[in-house]
């Protein structure tokens, strides 16, 4: 057996995988016959694991193919929270939805930032975005071109708006209240703010 880590960090056996499994999403053992070996591990950009490579680990990862397996990054650097949009009305009553430090894009679809789910009248992608404008510490609200309508304090929001705390936008059939963590009191470069 020789256990071989890919270019992305994953240990797979080259005896029974001609590539990484993972990476190329082919978790079906291969069958290479007498003589017929895999490519080498320099020619598929590997390293070898060295001898006595922790074995128990190997036949957990045997045991456990075909199986879903989390992968952790080692790194993982989390946006801040900045504010908070809650829903006051609609089918998401009651629910809130995290503001980063960034462009958040607004929509049905589980790809972004702020997922409305159940308001068929909210865009599936990009009905708006809310952005977090870290260095003069201020929220822009900016509806999308073709959006199925965006208002805040019920008017019409057709280019960059910036938002203030209690604001009540409108998306669909929704409304939301927008709710700043980041403000005179507090942000992420400076920290905490005291009063003078």
């Amino acid at each position: 057996m020789a256990v071989v880590e890919c270019a992305n960090g994953h240990l797979y056996d080259t005896s029974l995988y001609a590539e990484c499994p993972y990476c190329s999403g082919n978790m079906h053992r291969v069958d290479f016959g007498a003589g017929n070996n895999p490519a080498s591990a320099s020619e598929v950009g590997a390293t070898v694991a060295p001898a006595g490579y922790n074995r128990a680990r190997r036949q957990d990862s045997e045991q456990d193919l075909g199986k879903t397996v989390a992968v952790y990054q080692k790194n993982l650097v989390r946006e801040p929270v900045t504010g908070w949009l809650v829903c006051i009305e609609g089918v998401e009553k009651g629910r809130d939805y995290r503001i980063l430090a960034k462009n958040n894009s607004i929509g049905r679809s589980e790809a972004m930032d702020i997922c409305v789910k159940g308001d068929m009248a909210v865009s599936r992608e990009n009905h708006a975005r809310i952005a977090y404008d870290g260095k003069n510490n201020r929220f822009y609200l900016i509806p999308a071109e073709n959006t199925n309508g965006v208002y805040v304090n019920d008017e019409p929001v057709y280019a960059p708006r910036q938002l203030k705390e209690g604001d009540i936008m409108e998306l669909g059939e929704s409304k939301f209240v927008f709710v700043p963590f980041c403000g005179d009191t507090f942000n992420w470069q400076d920290g905490l703010v005291q009063g003078e």
